[in-house]
């Protein structure tokens, strides 16, 4: 599967555009579909988070990026679906797409322009679909509210620890500030230079990039004020968020982020089109603005003190804005992309050898939060220590790996490692989006009778945490045994014998 994404980002548009294409790019990795962006040549230099992503991208204006599409990796590769998240491109654009002979998804903030697209995707708070009545074609699905609001994993990773820390009483003492990737306006220096002056704040997180017009006076200013943390464009921005206790920033793409992890927001609207967005936050209660015709380090510092002398209020606005986003909106609007592009019908599940090419895929299933959790090494693995584990792996007469595959796309692994016994232990890891739907169970059926067939070995034992009752449920219906525990694991063991059983016409395994 292809998926091509249109999105710019440049110093008056900023990067949120980008970084909401790129949370929905992973998830569709994750899920095993290729992707490449084509934009506009500041993009990267703007987000700096598309180069690290190790995502394709290819440069291209308005009119020739179709062409940029003939070169490539992808050139002969047929597209899936194409991504557009722009406000200077609209249906005549999108219209021109359909030559390509594939669906469109279109990303919008607003009901004032029509769309060519079979999926529509707006995330702005209470939002309806019938909005876009007139807007898209009658079989356009619209995708609207705070159920599709795109936020990255890192944050839904962090969402528990950091609503867990809110629930007990605190002073507000961090404040986090950061109003874009470019501040644009240059409005950064000022708020920061009046946060410094209020006595009680014992840290000012401040993220921001070498190029934004503050950048110098802050610089300067934390010379001054030891309080000043400095962060230039910093990737683990989840883990300073959920460290703070208000936040100031532009109500863009970020206050679904900063709502995942419940830390309550000041803010400052920096465009005409995120006046609707402000408003619909502050009225969940999620959030303050300060008014546009304001002074604004003068208003935001009075929103500040009067927070202060009411940690009550700072505690209510951080479960209101702990409802308002999940942070499992990305998943949602995959799923909604898979049934697009896959309609409902027979599955067959396979099987097949993993090869090199199989490296990104295993990897990333290998570092998936949940498969982390119950593996008996919860770290997450480096990206050059998995790809030589690898290679050494499939040179091992020892180890057999095979891919699970769903209608011939990838979907998760089993792997086999033989001991001098002759019983091999057995590790299985399901992408996320596959669990739940009975493919764990068959697949492990399969691959246990593939092993035994080839006389890789003569026994299969497995080792399940305690806490994950979904694979112990999996081994028993694979025909596991119990046998023994100890104080993490609990232990299974398949003979030969148990597994000679007649396949399903629904699956087959491929060496």
């Amino acid at each position: 599967m292809l998926i091509v994404f249109r999105a710019d980002a440049d110093s008056v548009i900023g990067g949120g555009h980008v970084m909401r294409c790129l949370t929905l790019a992973a998830e569709m990795q994750q899920r095993d579909a290729d992707v490449i962006f084509v934009c506009s040549a500041e993009t990267a230099e703007t987000v700096p988070a598309l180069t690290r992503s190790g995502t394709e991208w290819l440069v291209a204006s308005e009119d020739d990026w179709n062409a940029a599409l003939a070169g490539g990796k992808f050139a002969d590769t047929r597209i899936d679906l194409i991504v557009v998240d722009s406000y200077r491109l609209g249906e005549p654009f999108e219209r021109s797409l359909r030559r390509h002979g594939c669906k469109i998804l279109v990303i919008d903030d607003a009901p004032t322009r029509s769309h060519e697209c079979d999926l529509l995707l707006d995330m702005t708070l209470d939002r309806s679909a019938e909005d876009y009545a007139g807007l898209v074609p009658d079989d356009c699905r619209v995708l609207v509210g705070s159920r599709y609001m795109l936020v990255r994993r890192a944050f839904a990773e962090l969402r528990p620890a950091s609503l867990a820390r809110r629930n007990a009483p605190s002073e507000l003492k961090s404040i986090f500030v950061s109003l874009g990737l470019t501040d644009v306006g240059g409005r950064t220096a000022g708020i920061v230079r009046s946060l410094a002056s209020i006595d009680n704040t014992s840290r000012i997180v401040v993220v921001i990039r070498q190029s934004a017009p503050s950048f110098d006076e802050i610089i300067a200013l934390q010379q001054e004020v030891r309080r000043v943390e400095i962060h230039v464009a910093h990737p683990e921005i989840a883990e300073l968020m959920a460290s703070a206790d208000v936040a100031i920033g532009a109500p863009g793409t970020s206050s679904w982020e900063r709502c995942c992890l419940g830390l309550p927001s000041i803010l400052i609207i920096v465009a005409d089109n995120q006046s609707a967005n402000a408003e619909a936050l502050e009225r969940a209660g999620a959030a303050r603005i300060v008014p546009i015709d304001s002074d604004v380090p003068e208003a935001v510092s009075r929103i500040l003190r009067d927070l202060a002398i009411r940690p009550d209020e700072l505690g209510r606005m951080s479960r209101l804005a702990a409802g308002v986003c999940d942070g499992e909106g990305a998943p949602r609007v995959a799923a909604a992309i898979d049934e697009t592009l896959r309609p409902e019908g027979a599955t067959r599940l396979n099987l097949r050898r993993a090869t090199a090419n199989d490296a990104r895929r295993l990897w990333r299933w290998r570092n998936d939060p949940d498969a982390r959790a119950m593996s008996g090494d919860s770290q997450p693995v480096p990206w050059d220590t998995h790809a030589a584990w690898l290679g050494k792996r499939l040179m091992d007469p020892s180890t057999l790996i095979f891919i699970v595959e769903v209608d011939g796309r990838p979907c998760g692994n089993i792997r086999f490692d033989t001991e001098l016994t002759g019983t091999a232990v057995i590790s299985i890891a399901m992408a996320s989006y596959i669990r739940g739907l009975g493919h764990g169970a068959a697949a492990l059926r399969l691959a246990c009778r593939e092993a035994f067939r080839q006389r890789f070995c003569e026994c299969i034992k497995a080792r399940v945490k305690r806490e994950n009752f979904v694979s112990q449920r999996i081994f028993l219906k694979g025909g596991f045994l119990p046998a023994g525990e100890d104080t993490e694991f609990l232990f299974y063991v398949l003979p030969a014998h148990a597994a000679a059983q007649g396949e399903s016409s629904t699956t087959d395994a491929r060496g």
